[in-house]
């Protein structure tokens, strides 16, 4: 199903006039017609092939319209605009690059859109037809080299030398069209437009009339104004396909008992949230789930549910998981609960693709309404049938259950529940989800607490309602999942394929869109990044941002232990010390405040006691903080 489309929007544009070169009369009506659709970023990597592109994009029509940033490195280029994208996939960014090898460095932003189901316009400017498989300099197979990723692809053949056809221009606006109706489709991802560029890629700038005459005069051709190709010559008005919005899926019901839990994994949003506090059921939320708070939340819970499921007579032991996002985290959650034989699991995602790790859901779902025996609705009768004794609790559970039978995902109510009957079964449920509250709390406190824990929690609780909080793929998401409580910052991670690529880049495209002016926030807040040392020399170009181009308020957060940590709680840390260190721990002997300063950014290095401090102090650029454990520290500071 679909939302009705704005039919106040224009229904087409009138391209500009030639310009006197092909490709650039074809690169200035894809961009027309991409900020028509709402593209408000491209992010554009230097090359000669892409140069119409540039030109295209430069007119001033255009520069109010969709904000052009340039990286140097394609995969900083790549992860950026998906950045972009990911803070707000209504409108979602372009990433733009030159022919060759330059192409192949877009695969894993093009892996990880696709995993996590995030629009990205992947446009690769190609030789034309002619050129292809004849050996012609920086030329491959660009066509389809994304094919498996992407929801749409298209290979557009070049258009006409010195001026496009009004054909050639319709054709490429329509393409883009289905480009981006493709990629914010009902199963959002990446889209590929390969597009073939023939000389010249530069438009072309008409001589003075006289002097045009005359050299035409003496060649025998035509005068400019007797072409049919010169440039200047209006043109006829293209039609802008618009394809009306997806909407929500309607919600099924799925079975509610004592003893269900919700799983909320990465990008799950607040229905998974919305349906535990509904039906008092324990949240297992991971950190990026975008359901990490409210009052049916466990925290600290990874390490209680591994107790819970070594044990078949466990009094916690779930009976059924409700799965909402993609939990990619924990192996208590992964393999022993969703992989339990006794457990029913039932998973809530309206895409084809959805988690089941371990093949053993028994039904999937669009969207999620509770059928709950213990809930009883009256529309008419208000009555307060709750014994004096357990008033408060009763208050607790309405509260927690005044929107039963509201639409978990859609915010759309299915049944007007208008009052709510506490029973026996709830009260037990609220005693049942107390419990595991205490139980996690109490092994979560017995745990053994590094350095490490404590620097993420800093970030983690430094991160309020207007902040963007992103998670590197280390050990340290692991340590907020285990240790971290509830939190009204937005929290994001690159779980789609859990790589650790591009993450500074990401979190800059990211902090870009917050602080866009044409957004309208007055106070936007911060975006932090918080990795793993690893995590940030694999992504050091993600810190180069040239003098012409606008900064992202961004914060670093680099928790800098001399290698991969993570490798020590998987069953490599089984191996021996010598191995363990070099081939997966992988010390690296880097300076990364130093590193950092040299590429242009504020760094210093700090320890745990003053990075609470040194994050709240306010700030505007990229700033990058090297947390280090004290006795390694050298409390350098590059300012």
């Amino acid at each position: 199903m679909h939302e009705t489309a704005d039919i106040a929007a224009p229904s087409g544009f009138t391209p500009p006039t030639s310009t006197g070169s092909g490709a650039v009369d074809q690169a200035c009506a894809i961009w027309h017609a991409l900020a028509e659709l709402g593209v408000r970023d491209a992010v554009l990597a230097p090359g000669s092939r892409s140069a119409p592109l540039v030109y295209g994009l430069a007119r001033p029509e255009l520069e109010a319209r969709i904000r052009a940033h340039v990286r140097i490195d394609e995969r900083a280029a790549a992860f950026t605009a998906l950045g972009l994208s990911r803070h707000d996939p209504a409108h979602p960014a372009v990433v733009v690059t030159t022919s060759g090898t330059a192409t192949a460095h877009l695969h894993a932003a093009v892996m990880e859109a696709h995993h996590s189901r995030i629009p990205l316009l992947v446009v690769t400017a190609d030789r034309p037809a002619e050129l292809r498989e004849v050996g012609a300099n920086q030329t491959t197979r660009q066509a389809g080299m994304y094919r498996s990723l992407v929801r749409f692809e298209a290979d557009l053949p070049a258009p006409t030398v010195r001026r496009a056809t009004d054909v050639e221009l319709r054709t490429a606006v329509s393409t883009v069209a289905r480009a981006l109706a493709a990629a914010t489709s009902e199963h959002p991802g990446p889209v590929h437009l390969n597009l073939s560029f023939r000389d010249p890629l530069v438009p072309h700038v008409e001589p003075p009339a006289a002097d045009a005459a005359g050299a035409s005069a003496a060649a025998g051709a035509p005068a400019a104004d007797e072409d049919e190709h010169a440039t200047g010559e209006s043109r006829d008005a293209i039609v802008l396909t618009r394809r009306s919005r997806p909407v929500p899926p309607q919600p099924q019901p799925v079975p509610i008992s004592s003893r269900t839990v919700v799983v909320a994994g990465d990008g799950a949003g607040p229905a998974a949230r919305e349906l535990a506090e509904q039906h008092v059921l324990p949240l297992l939320a991971e950190p990026s789930s975008g359901a990490h708070a409210g009052t049916s939340l466990v925290p600290g819970y990874p390490a209680l549910l591994a107790q819970v499921m070594a044990d078949r007579g466990h009094p916690l032991r779930p009976d059924r998981a409700i799965v909402m996002g993609r939990p990619t985290l924990s192996r208590s959650v992964i393999g022993a609960l969703l992989g339990a034989d006794d457990v029913d699991v039932i998973v809530v995602d309206p895409h084809l693709d959805w988690a089941d790790a371990a093949r053993r859901a028994r039904l999937v779902v669009p969207a999620a309404i509770g059928e709950d025996p213990a809930l009883a609705a009256d529309a008419t009768d208000e009555t307060d049938t709750t014994d004096a004794t357990d008033a408060t609790d009763a208050t607790d559970a309405t509260d927690a259950t005044d929107a039963a039978g509201a639409s978990a995902g859609t915010g759309a109510t299915e049944r007007d529940l208008t009052a709510v009957t506490d029973t026996a079964e709830l009260a037990a449920r609220r005693a049942h989800l107390a419990a595991w509250s205490r139980a996690a709390a109490q092994i979560s406190s017995g745990l053994p607490r590094s350095w490490q824990q404590t620097a993420a929690l800093a970030v983690w609780d430094a991160s309020g309602a207007r902040d963007t909080l992103v998670l590197g793929s280390s050990s340290l998401v692991r340590d907020l999942e285990q240790h971290a409580g509830p939190t009204s910052a937005r929290v994001i991670a690159n779980r789609g394929l859990a790589g650790i690529d591009g993450t500074t880049a990401l979190a800059g495209g990211i902090a870009l869109a917050q602080q866009d002016p044409r957004r309208g926030a007055a106070d936007p807040g911060r975006v932090r990044l918080l990795v793993g040392d690893l995590t940030a020399l694999h992504d050091l170009t993600g810190l180069i941002i040239g003098p012409e181009e606008t900064r992202p308020d961004l914060d670093v957060v680099i928790v800098d232990d001399g290698g991969g940590r993570i490798f020590s709680g998987l069953e490599h840390s089984a191996a021996p010390p010598e191995l363990l260190r070099r081939f997966f721990t992988t010390p690296h002997g880097t300076d990364l405040a130093a590193a950092a300063a040299a590429l242009g950014a504020e760094a210093r290095e700090l320890t745990t006691d003053s990075l609470g401090t040194a994050l709240s102090q306010p700030g505007p650029g990229l700033r990058v903080f090297v947390v280090v454990q004290e006795e390694h520290s050298t409390l350098s500071s590059t300012l």
